[in-house]
């Protein structure tokens, strides 16, 4: 795998119309073995901290069809030179890191396309119309957990894979990589260190999320929120002498959506503006009461504040602490007392729009036939995997897959099959194209 280099960022090359077109034929020929690969990847419940199944079966995958893999676990006392992995998180032991390795001549740069292997849990089945573990098919969708976030834009890099691998069987110029990780809906950035410290270094790195099919420069930051208020319990027909912690929590969450709309200020990103919301604050878990009949002596929410690439994450945890501890006092909080921690933190990412990588994207849209990101690009309205290399390396990052934020995590959860098949053409020509760029 070739070192840390610098792109020539006046030199592009593109495929040929000849390779365009031997990839596209061995792709159209392999989508039903694309969507077959997907379905059988959303039918194994891969919830964090239970990725193993997931990442064996894709290793079997990666060997059945002739690929270099590297299959490894990382402890803890293997990451103890970065902080990162002294947040908490679900024990690493039992989740392994796949990379599946297309190895390239030598003479271009390399690049890593990166998925993380975990699912958030889908809830009460029930819901669902289609069964969250189905990899059901209807109406050119297929459903289930992880359908868009992220094993719909796993399955088009698998095939992007395939068919660079059959159209090129001396390898491209660089190297072209498939990594799994474990744990991004559990500490963002986690899974991804583990192949870093395994020396995993790519000149260029695409992070698979659903992105609607366009790839983005950008993606956000964010720090993970845990507030404690703590009330004083007495009986029911008393409260008034006691002070309830649930109502007091009330008061936080409408403190939590002021806060929402000041930290808007002072003026939006440009690659976040069409975003009705520029840093959002979510709380997504409430715990209270320990005692039946009584008024509560201890609520809990926990949530995000997602931030913007370039904000600091020590200055803006400040920032949320002082502000809402602010407006706790001048509302004398109920009597309540207030604590606040952070429990999670990753940076975010940004590049150039004029940026070789960003420049292999838009000619890899033009050539498969697609609309080219508009004249005002976006970032990603999220965190992921991206920061790590970013904060590590400056690695040049797009974010890049089919589906949308809009189905991520939800009911019935689901990718277009036309989506897939679409964005795996787009990412084999960007890679074709970075890894025939030259370096210096």
């Amino acid at each position: 795998m070739p070192g840390i280099t610098e792109i020539n960022p006046t030199s592009s090359t593109s495929a040929s119309p000849g390779t365009q077109g031997a990839v596209r034929t061995i792709l159209n020929e392999h989508h039903q073995h694309t969507e077959q690969l997907l379905a059988e990847l959303l039918q194994i419940p891969s919830t964090s901290g239970k990725e193993r199944e997931l990442v064996m079966f894709l290793a079997q995958w990666a060997v059945q069809n002739g690929f270099e893999t590297d299959l490894f676990e990382v402890s803890e006392s293997q990451l103890q030179a970065y902080p990162q992995a002294a947040l908490p998180h679900i024990p690493l032991t039992g989740r392994p890191t796949l990379v599946i390795e297309l190895p390239g001549r030598g003479t271009g740069p390399s690049l890593m396309l990166n998925a993380h292997s975990d699912v958030i849990a889908p809830g009460e089945p029930a819901r669902w119309t289609h069964g969250p573990w189905s990899g059901e098919i209807s109406d050119g969708r297929i459903y289930g957990r992880g359908a868009c976030d992220v094993k719909g834009p796993l399955a088009s890099a698998l095939a992007a894979l395939v068919a660079m691998k059959k159209a090129y069987p001396h390898g491209l110029p660089g190297d072209v990589m498939v990594e799994i990780v474990p744990g991004e809906e559990d500490c963002v950035g986690l899974g991804t260190l583990t192949s870093y410290a395994r020396g995993y270094h790519p000149n260029g790195l695409i992070v698979l999320e659903p992105t609607e099919g366009q790839p983005r420069l950008a993606s956000r930051g964010g720090v993970r929120f845990v507030i404690r208020v703590h009330g004083h319990a007495v009986h029911g027909t008393v409260k008034w002498l006691g002070k309830d912690a649930i109502i007091a929590m009330r008061t936080v969450l409408e403190n939590l959506e002021r806060m929402e709309k000041e930290f808007a200020a002072p003026s939006p990103h440009v690659l976040f503006a069409d975003y009705p919301i520029m840093r959002p604050i979510t709380v997504d878990r409430m715990e209270a009461a320990n005692w039946q009949g009584a008024t509560c002596d201890l609520a809990i929410c926990q949530g995000y504040l997602e931030l913007l690439p370039a904000d600091d994450l020590m200055d803006w945890k400040k920032r949320f602490q002082d502000r809402l501890m602010a407006l706790h006092k001048k509302g004398n909080g109920d009597g309540c007392k207030l604590e606040i921690e952070f429990s999670e933190e990753y940076g975010g990412h940004e590049i150039s729009a004029q940026h070789p990588l960003a420049q292999s994207a838009v000619n890899a849209m033009r050539s498969a036939g697609l609309a080219s990101p508009p004249a005002r690009w976006a970032g990603f309205n999220a965190g992921c995997e991206a920061g790590l290399r970013w904060g590590m390396d400056q690695t040049p990052t797009l974010v890049w897959g089919p589906g949308s934020l809009v189905q991520a995590h939800g009911v019935d959860e689901y990718v277009e099959i036309k989506a897939v098949h679409e964005t795996a053409l787009a990412l084999a020509l960007c890679a074709i194209q970075w890894t025939s760029l030259p370096v210096k």
